[in-house]
Protein backbone atom coordinates (compact mmCIF):
# COMPACT_ATOMS: atom_id res chain seq x y z
CA UNK A 1 0.00 0.00 0.00
CA UNK A 2 1.14 3.47 -0.98
CA UNK A 3 2.58 5.45 2.07
CA UNK A 4 0.76 8.81 2.88
CA UNK A 5 2.82 11.87 2.58
CA UNK A 6 2.73 14.50 5.04
CA UNK A 7 4.22 17.63 6.37
CA UNK A 8 4.73 18.11 10.09
CA UNK A 9 4.52 21.61 11.25
CA UNK A 10 5.54 22.32 15.28
CA UNK A 11 6.73 24.69 17.54
CA UNK A 12 8.66 21.92 19.58
CA UNK A 13 8.64 21.66 23.02
CA UNK A 14 7.25 18.83 24.93
CA UNK A 15 4.40 16.80 23.05
CA UNK A 16 5.73 18.38 19.88
CA UNK A 17 8.85 16.06 20.35
CA UNK A 18 6.66 13.22 21.11
CA UNK A 19 4.68 14.23 18.02
CA UNK A 20 7.77 13.95 15.86
CA UNK A 21 8.81 10.34 17.15
CA UNK A 22 5.75 9.23 16.69
CA UNK A 23 5.93 10.71 12.48
CA UNK A 24 9.40 9.22 12.38
CA UNK A 25 8.83 5.82 13.83
CA UNK A 26 5.53 5.42 11.98
CA UNK A 27 6.77 3.09 8.96
CA UNK A 28 3.13 3.20 7.26
CA UNK A 29 3.79 6.96 6.75
CA UNK A 30 5.63 9.26 4.62
CA UNK A 31 7.30 11.94 6.59
CA UNK A 32 8.09 14.52 3.82
CA UNK A 33 9.77 17.57 6.00
CA UNK A 34 9.29 19.13 9.07
CA UNK A 35 8.80 22.82 8.79
CA UNK A 36 9.16 24.87 12.21
CA UNK A 37 7.25 27.88 13.93
CA UNK A 38 7.14 29.96 16.60
CA UNK A 39 5.25 28.98 19.93
CA UNK A 40 6.20 27.31 23.29
CA UNK A 41 9.23 28.72 22.97
CA UNK A 42 10.85 31.87 20.11
CA UNK A 43 11.88 30.00 17.15
CA UNK A 44 15.31 29.80 17.77
CA UNK A 45 14.77 27.74 20.71
CA UNK A 46 11.68 25.50 18.85
CA UNK A 47 14.07 25.12 15.51
CA UNK A 48 17.08 23.72 17.77
CA UNK A 49 14.83 21.51 19.87
CA UNK A 50 13.21 20.15 16.54
CA UNK A 51 17.31 19.25 15.02
CA UNK A 52 17.87 18.13 18.57
CA UNK A 53 15.21 15.23 18.10
CA UNK A 54 15.47 14.54 14.85
CA UNK A 55 19.27 13.92 15.37
CA UNK A 56 18.34 12.21 18.15
CA UNK A 57 16.28 9.71 15.90
CA UNK A 58 18.92 9.16 13.08
CA UNK A 59 16.09 10.54 10.74
CA UNK A 60 16.83 11.60 7.05
CA UNK A 61 14.10 14.68 7.29
CA UNK A 62 14.58 18.10 6.40
CA UNK A 63 13.91 20.56 8.84
CA UNK A 64 12.68 24.19 7.52
CA UNK A 65 12.72 27.26 9.71
CA UNK A 66 9.55 29.27 9.21
CA UNK A 67 7.89 32.17 10.90
CA UNK A 68 9.52 33.59 13.80
CA UNK A 69 6.19 35.70 15.27
CA UNK A 70 2.71 35.68 14.52
CA UNK A 71 0.87 37.22 11.10
CA UNK A 72 -0.06 40.69 13.21
CA UNK A 73 -1.43 40.09 16.53
CA UNK A 74 1.72 41.26 18.22
CA UNK A 75 1.36 44.78 16.02
CA UNK A 76 -1.73 46.04 18.56
CA UNK A 77 0.04 47.06 21.45
CA UNK A 78 -1.64 45.90 24.78
CA UNK A 79 -3.84 43.42 23.08
CA UNK A 80 -3.21 40.49 25.55
CA UNK A 81 -4.17 43.81 28.25
CA UNK A 82 -7.91 42.22 28.16
CA UNK A 83 -7.24 38.58 29.48
CA UNK A 84 -6.25 37.24 32.11
CA UNK A 85 -3.11 34.57 30.96
CA UNK A 86 -2.30 30.98 32.39
CA UNK A 87 1.51 30.82 33.94
CA UNK A 88 3.39 29.05 31.80
CA UNK A 89 6.16 30.03 33.50
CA UNK A 90 6.86 30.96 37.54
CA UNK A 91 9.65 31.30 39.73
CA UNK A 92 9.97 28.69 42.05
CA UNK A 93 12.20 28.64 44.74
CA UNK A 94 14.16 30.73 42.90
CA UNK A 95 14.38 29.03 40.12
CA UNK A 96 12.81 29.65 36.34
CA UNK A 97 10.10 27.04 35.77
CA UNK A 98 8.89 26.77 32.13
CA UNK A 99 5.62 24.92 30.93
CA UNK A 100 8.39 23.79 28.51
CA UNK A 101 12.06 23.48 28.45
CA UNK A 102 14.19 26.33 26.53
CA UNK A 103 15.85 23.44 25.16
CA UNK A 104 15.26 19.70 25.01
CA UNK A 105 17.26 17.37 27.44
CA UNK A 106 19.16 15.75 24.08
CA UNK A 107 22.41 16.37 22.72
CA UNK A 108 22.89 19.94 20.78
CA UNK A 109 22.31 20.04 17.14
CA UNK A 110 24.95 19.15 15.15
CA UNK A 111 22.75 18.94 11.65
CA UNK A 112 21.59 21.85 10.36
CA UNK A 113 18.05 23.36 8.81
CA UNK A 114 17.80 23.81 5.18
CA UNK A 115 18.04 27.28 3.98
CA UNK A 116 15.13 27.13 2.38
CA UNK A 117 12.41 29.45 4.08
CA UNK A 118 8.96 27.05 5.42
CA UNK A 119 6.80 29.00 3.67
CA UNK A 120 8.57 28.94 0.57
CA UNK A 121 9.09 25.57 1.05
CA UNK A 122 5.16 24.24 1.49
CA UNK A 123 4.43 26.52 -1.35
CA UNK A 124 6.64 24.63 -3.81
CA UNK A 125 6.14 21.63 -2.36
CA UNK A 126 1.88 22.22 -2.62
CA UNK A 127 2.03 23.59 -5.91
CA UNK A 128 4.20 20.64 -7.31
CA UNK A 129 2.30 17.96 -5.63
CA UNK A 130 1.12 15.17 -7.68
CA UNK A 131 -0.31 13.21 -4.99
CA UNK A 132 -2.28 15.58 -2.15
CA UNK A 133 -0.15 15.89 0.74
CA UNK A 134 -1.58 16.13 4.37
CA UNK A 135 -0.43 18.79 6.56
CA UNK A 136 0.03 18.01 10.10
CA UNK A 137 0.01 21.45 12.09
CA UNK A 138 0.50 21.50 15.93
CA UNK A 139 1.81 24.72 16.87
CA UNK A 140 0.52 28.09 15.63
CA UNK A 141 -0.62 28.00 11.88
CA UNK A 142 1.62 31.04 10.91
CA UNK A 143 3.65 28.91 8.45
CA UNK A 144 0.49 27.46 6.98
CA UNK A 145 -1.40 30.29 7.24
CA UNK A 146 1.44 32.47 5.05
CA UNK A 147 1.30 30.21 2.35
CA UNK A 148 -2.44 29.61 2.25
CA UNK A 149 -2.15 33.59 2.08
CA UNK A 150 0.37 33.87 -0.66
CA UNK A 151 -1.72 31.17 -3.03
CA UNK A 152 -4.68 30.05 -2.09
CA UNK A 153 -4.60 27.91 -4.85
CA UNK A 154 -2.78 25.15 -2.95
CA UNK A 155 -5.44 24.45 -0.82
CA UNK A 156 -5.87 22.00 -3.62
CA UNK A 157 -3.26 19.65 -3.20
CA UNK A 158 -4.15 19.31 0.79
CA UNK A 159 -5.52 15.92 1.19
CA UNK A 160 -6.32 16.80 5.12
CA UNK A 161 -5.44 19.55 7.86
CA UNK A 162 -4.68 17.97 10.69
CA UNK A 163 -4.29 20.30 13.47
CA UNK A 164 -3.98 20.68 17.10
CA UNK A 165 -5.51 23.54 18.58
CA UNK A 166 -8.82 25.49 20.04
CA UNK A 167 -10.88 24.82 22.87
CA UNK A 168 -14.34 24.36 23.46
CA UNK A 169 -15.31 23.99 26.89
CA UNK A 170 -11.78 22.99 27.56
CA UNK A 171 -9.48 25.67 27.28
CA UNK A 172 -6.16 26.85 28.66
CA UNK A 173 -4.12 30.36 27.75
CA UNK A 174 -7.32 32.41 28.72
CA UNK A 175 -10.85 31.97 30.02
CA UNK A 176 -12.06 31.67 26.30
CA UNK A 177 -8.60 29.83 24.05
CA UNK A 178 -6.35 27.77 23.99
CA UNK A 179 -2.79 27.97 23.40
CA UNK A 180 -1.89 27.57 19.13
CA UNK A 181 -4.99 29.59 18.57
CA UNK A 182 -4.30 31.95 20.63
CA UNK A 183 -0.73 32.94 19.70
CA UNK A 184 -1.93 33.45 16.40
CA UNK A 185 -5.99 33.91 15.66
CA UNK A 186 -5.81 35.23 12.54
CA UNK A 187 -4.12 32.49 10.95
CA UNK A 188 -5.81 29.93 12.58
CA UNK A 189 -9.13 31.55 10.85
CA UNK A 190 -7.31 31.62 7.55
CA UNK A 191 -6.30 28.02 8.29
CA UNK A 192 -10.13 27.00 8.58
CA UNK A 193 -11.25 28.75 6.11
CA UNK A 194 -8.92 27.86 3.00
CA UNK A 195 -11.12 25.08 1.62
CA UNK A 196 -9.36 22.10 2.55
CA UNK A 197 -10.69 19.74 4.80
CA UNK A 198 -9.54 20.63 8.05
CA UNK A 199 -9.79 17.73 11.07
CA UNK A 200 -9.21 19.98 14.42
CA UNK A 201 -8.09 18.07 17.68
CA UNK A 202 -8.76 20.57 20.49
CA UNK A 203 -8.21 20.20 23.97
CA UNK A 204 -11.72 18.80 24.42
CA UNK A 205 -10.38 15.95 22.74
CA UNK A 206 -7.18 15.89 23.69
CA UNK A 207 -7.37 16.53 27.01
CA UNK A 208 -10.36 13.37 27.33
CA UNK A 209 -7.30 10.82 27.29
CA UNK A 210 -4.75 11.49 29.96
CA UNK A 211 -1.74 10.09 30.78
CA UNK A 212 0.11 9.53 34.79
CA UNK A 213 3.52 8.29 35.80
CA UNK A 214 2.50 4.87 35.22
CA UNK A 215 1.65 4.94 31.65
CA UNK A 216 4.96 7.16 31.73
CA UNK A 217 7.05 4.45 33.54
CA UNK A 218 4.96 1.77 31.14
CA UNK A 219 6.55 2.99 27.80
CA UNK A 220 10.02 3.36 29.47
CA UNK A 221 9.71 0.00 30.28
CA UNK A 222 9.43 -1.24 26.41
CA UNK A 223 13.27 -0.42 26.71
CA UNK A 224 14.22 1.41 23.24
CA UNK A 225 15.83 4.66 23.38
CA UNK A 226 12.44 6.28 21.36
CA UNK A 227 10.10 4.83 24.44
CA UNK A 228 12.74 5.69 27.04
CA UNK A 229 12.25 9.78 25.83
CA UNK A 230 8.78 9.30 25.43
CA UNK A 231 7.91 8.33 28.58
CA UNK A 232 10.63 10.64 30.25
CA UNK A 233 8.77 13.68 28.45
CA UNK A 234 5.43 12.56 29.67
CA UNK A 235 6.65 12.37 33.22
CA UNK A 236 8.25 15.84 33.08
CA UNK A 237 5.48 16.98 31.49
CA UNK A 238 3.24 16.10 34.52
CA UNK A 239 6.04 17.50 37.04
CA UNK A 240 6.36 20.78 35.64
CA UNK A 241 2.74 21.18 35.00
CA UNK A 242 2.48 20.21 39.17
CA UNK A 243 4.81 22.81 39.94
CA UNK A 244 2.76 25.42 37.84
CA UNK A 245 -0.15 24.48 39.53
CA UNK A 246 -2.06 23.91 36.58
CA UNK A 247 -2.40 19.71 36.70
CA UNK A 248 -5.70 18.04 36.51
CA UNK A 249 -5.51 17.59 40.38
CA UNK A 250 -4.22 18.80 43.52
CA UNK A 251 -4.11 15.07 44.15
CA UNK A 252 0.05 14.70 44.17
CA UNK A 253 -0.22 10.84 43.11
CA UNK A 254 -2.54 11.25 40.61
CA UNK A 255 -1.20 14.14 38.53
CA UNK A 256 -1.50 14.25 34.33
CA UNK A 257 -0.93 14.95 31.37
CA UNK A 258 -2.46 15.22 27.75
CA UNK A 259 0.25 14.47 24.76
CA UNK A 260 -1.69 16.80 22.72
CA UNK A 261 0.51 17.16 19.25
CA UNK A 262 1.48 13.37 19.21
CA UNK A 263 -2.24 12.57 19.06
CA UNK A 264 -3.03 14.11 15.41
CA UNK A 265 0.34 12.31 14.11
CA UNK A 266 -1.62 8.86 15.71
CA UNK A 267 -4.86 9.82 14.69
CA UNK A 268 -3.58 9.97 10.41
CA UNK A 269 -2.12 6.34 11.70
CA UNK A 270 -5.46 5.19 12.90
CA UNK A 271 -8.44 7.53 12.57
CA UNK A 272 -10.02 5.59 15.33
CA UNK A 273 -8.15 7.27 18.39
CA UNK A 274 -11.44 9.59 18.09
CA UNK A 275 -14.29 8.09 19.65
CA UNK A 276 -16.13 11.11 18.34
CA UNK A 277 -16.02 13.31 15.02
CA UNK A 278 -18.18 15.69 14.03
CA UNK A 279 -18.51 18.05 11.06
CA UNK A 280 -19.10 21.59 12.16
CA UNK A 281 -19.14 25.54 11.45
CA UNK A 282 -16.19 26.65 13.19
CA UNK A 283 -14.60 30.39 13.85
CA UNK A 284 -12.09 31.77 15.33
CA UNK A 285 -12.45 35.33 17.23
CA UNK A 286 -9.59 37.77 16.64
CA UNK A 287 -11.31 40.49 17.54
CA UNK A 288 -8.49 41.31 20.46
CA UNK A 289 -10.48 41.15 23.08
CA UNK A 290 -11.74 39.00 25.91
CA UNK A 291 -12.35 35.75 23.72
CA UNK A 292 -9.24 36.45 21.39
CA UNK A 293 -8.35 33.03 19.69
CA UNK A 294 -11.58 31.29 20.53
CA UNK A 295 -12.35 28.47 18.72
CA UNK A 296 -16.16 29.32 18.08
CA UNK A 297 -18.57 26.21 16.99
CA UNK A 298 -21.82 26.74 15.70
CA UNK A 299 -23.79 23.70 17.42
CA UNK A 300 -27.14 24.16 15.65
CA UNK A 301 -28.30 21.28 13.92
CA UNK A 302 -29.71 23.54 11.46
CA UNK A 303 -27.03 25.88 10.58
CA UNK A 304 -25.35 24.84 6.82
CA UNK A 305 -21.78 23.40 7.31
CA UNK A 306 -20.28 24.99 4.33
CA UNK A 307 -16.80 24.41 5.00
CA UNK A 308 -15.40 20.89 5.60
CA UNK A 309 -14.14 21.36 9.31
CA UNK A 310 -14.78 18.39 11.88
CA UNK A 311 -13.85 18.74 15.09
CA UNK A 312 -13.19 15.70 17.17
CA UNK A 313 -14.48 15.56 20.58
CA UNK A 314 -13.36 12.04 22.41
CA UNK A 315 -9.73 9.67 22.23
CA UNK A 316 -9.97 6.08 23.40
CA UNK A 317 -6.89 5.80 25.60
CA UNK A 318 -6.51 2.48 25.75
CA UNK A 319 -6.29 2.49 21.77
CA UNK A 320 -3.83 4.94 21.93
CA UNK A 321 -1.73 2.98 23.93
CA UNK A 322 -1.65 -0.32 21.92
CA UNK A 323 -0.26 2.20 19.39
CA UNK A 324 2.42 3.58 21.00
CA UNK A 325 3.84 0.52 22.37
CA UNK A 326 3.45 -0.58 19.06
CA UNK A 327 5.52 2.14 17.17
CA UNK A 328 8.16 2.92 19.76
CA UNK A 329 9.02 -0.93 20.02
CA UNK A 330 9.89 -0.88 16.61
Amino acid sequence: MEKRPFILDVDTGTDDAMAIIAAVKAAELDLRAITVTHGNQPLPNTLENTLRVVQFLGADVPVFAGCPDPMVRTLTAGREMNVRRQPYEQVIDGQVVNMHEDYLPLPPAKIAPQSEHAVAFLLRTLRAASTPITVVAVGPLTNIAMALRLDPGIARNIRELIVMGGGIRAVNSTSDSEFNFFADPEAAQIVLKAGARVTILPLDATTSALFDRRDAQCLRDIGTPEAEFFGRLIADFIDRMALLGISNTSDPGDHSAAIHDALCVLYMLDPRIVTDLRREACDVDFSGGFADGQLIVDTRSYMPRDDETYVAYGIDKERVMRLLCDLLGR
